[in-house]
């Protein structure tokens, strides 16, 4: 008896895919769920870097606004496509052939390119979106920065979402934010390049900029250029804030827009960022709302002002369970794009309660910013930082420490340090320290008060408090320092320390282990073993 054997067919959507071009246009479509944008009478005369060309708007959106009806829609965009805004629905994908494919917003549209069909702030009414390929251009030189309905003008405006997919993706010349991103869950970003040319005045162009409330994101191979934050979590820093009698509450500014959602955030791995000459790479900020079990690892490239800020934005908040950093590899450049704080590495400022920094890098410094920046309102339960890898071919080195702890913290351990400073003409600057000097807090606080203080809110009233007081480290754990060319490991100008614990310190001569100055009290010392 013979067996009757079946072969395995093809989709249609998989022979649609691997068709050429020529023969998708000599055999239309059947199926009603996948539309081809030529197909359905697109011009596709336009150039996803110059624009120009029909505004298919009305054409595409029509397509798109079958998709309720249909259940799900594909549509394949195979050109550029002139747009003044678009709205996708559930169980929609839109899928570019390649990246000289996608869409180009015209002038004066001052809109996002896409934006999901119900945005709202609490709720997520929009589910099952996927973005493949293709370039989605922002012309940022020919749109205004905010407007009272959406806010921030970005690439693209999802509030409210569940289930997204953007992958393979190209965001050019967005006004703000090439994504902006609030009120979701289940969230997957995927080989993302950030196309960034046109730089306008007061441009806040930041890359995937995230708030609450939210779960399970991942990003992975975001690169190229933005001119403010190139990835941003901040659950509630653009849409929340106190008010005069102490609440925390909704406060629309002109970057959130009305329909943006603040929150918790948790459950985010990023890995993989390559940034080319970016103002800023990473922003976290919390105030109220949670974060936590957040895991970001392998950054490189290059910045000019700040690798990772996290901060309740000069406010008394900060609201974080567990932070981890791996793997990175930041190169300052220079000049400056903002004045309103002095350039760092990592800056810790508010509430956090467990972070880790592993495999941290500084490699030919073109300047004295610190490494780490421990403000005088940081209240950290538990700051591990293992694994520091400092190499300065420079021959005059400012005095300025690596690590600057200003602030409480319950347990800060150091371990695996190796500082190389080949060249140096004489010892400088130290490990780690702690100051007085609140100079840049201040300056910063006097310089913002008119943007961090608006009318109705709270403002910061606990902030001149923090310029007088004292770090306070209840332990201090250094182990493992291999070290050339630092005036000290420790230079303890102020503040407490009550514990401080020092092993393995594998220095020369003309380094002191430790340095008190006449204000620092440090209450019991142990370990200082010297090779």
């Amino acid at each position: 008896m013979k067996m009757l054997i079946m072969k395995p067919t093809l989709t249609f959507l998989t022979a649609l895919l691997l068709a050429p071009l020529a023969a998708l246009h000599a055999a239309p479509s059947a199926n009603a769920h996948i539309v081809i944008a030529s197909e359905a009478g697109a011009k596709l005369d336009s150039d996803v870097n110059k624009g120009g060309g029909t505004d298919d708007t009305a054409l595409i959106q029509s397509i798109l606004d079958r998709a309720p009806k249909l259940g799900s829609l594909t549509l394949i965009v195979d050109g550029a496509i002139l747009t003044s805004g678009l709205r996708i629905h559930s169980n929609t994908t839109i899928q570019c052939l390649n990246r000289a494919c996608g869409f180009y917003l015209a002038d004066a549209s001052n809109r996002p390119i896409v934006i999901n069909a119900t945005p709202q702030p609490q709720g997520r009414a929009d589910h099952n979106l996927s973005f493949l390929g293709g370039t989605y251009n922002g012309n940022a030189a020919h749109q205004e920065h905010h407007t009272e309905e959406y806010g921030a003008t970005t690439a693209f405006a999802l509030h409210g979402v569940e289930q997204v997919l953007l992958r393979d993706v190209s965001i050019t010349d967005s006004r703000t934010f090439a994504v902006y991103l609030t009120n979701w869950r289940r969230v997957v970003f995927e080989n993302i390049y950030l196309n960034l040319e046109h730089i306008p005045k007061q441009s806040t162009q930041d890359g995937i900029h995230v708030q609450g409330p939210g779960e399970f994101l991942s990003i992975r191979n975001v690169q190229g250029r933005s001119w403010d934050d190139m990835i941003a979590l901040t659950n509630d820093g653009l849409a929340g804030d106190w008010n005069s009698e102490g609440q925390f509450v909704r406060a629309t500014n002109r970057n959130s827009g009305k329909y943006s959602g603040m929150g918790a955030v948790s459950d985010v791995d990023i890995d993989g960022v390559q940034a080319f000459d970016c103002a800023q790479i990473i922003r976290i900020l919390s105030r109220a709302a949670r974060l936590d079990r957040v895991s970001i690892r392998n950054v490189k490239g290059t910045y000019r002002d700040f690798g990772v800020w996290i901060t309740p934005y000069f406010r008394e908040g900060g609201n974080i369970g567990r932070l981890e950093f791996e793997n990175i590899d930041l190169r300052p450049v220079g000049p400056s794009a903002y004045d309103y704080v002095p350039p760092f590495l990592f800056w810790f400022a508010g509430k956090m309660e467990q972070v880790t920094l592993k495999n941290i890098s500084s490699h030919a410094p073109i300047d004295d910013r610190p490494l780490v920046w421990i403000q005088p309102d940081a209240k950290i339960d538990r700051l591990l930082i293992d694994g520091l890898n400092v190499y300065d071919p420079r021959k005059e080195i400012g005095h300025a420490p690596l690590i600057r702890a200003d602030g409480r913290i319950a347990l800060l351990q150091v371990r695996d340090v190796v500082v190389q400073r080949p060249q140096a003409q004489a010892p400088a600057g130290s490990l780690i320290a702690t100051s007085p000097d609140r100079s840049a807090m201040k300056a910063f606080m006097d310089a913002r008060s008119g943007i961090v203080n608006p009318k109705g809110m709270r403002g910061w009233p606990q902030g001149p408090g923090y310029l007088t007081m004292p770090p306070q480290i209840h332990r201090l754990q250094i182990s493992g320092v291999v070290a050339e060319g630092l005036e000290h490991i420790l230079d303890h100008k102020t503040g407490t320390i009550e514990a401080l614990d020092l092993r393995d310190l594998s220095i020369p001569s003309t380094t002191k282990a430790v340095h008190q100055g006449g204000e620092a009290k440090i209450t019991k010392t142990q370990g200082a073993s010297l090779k």
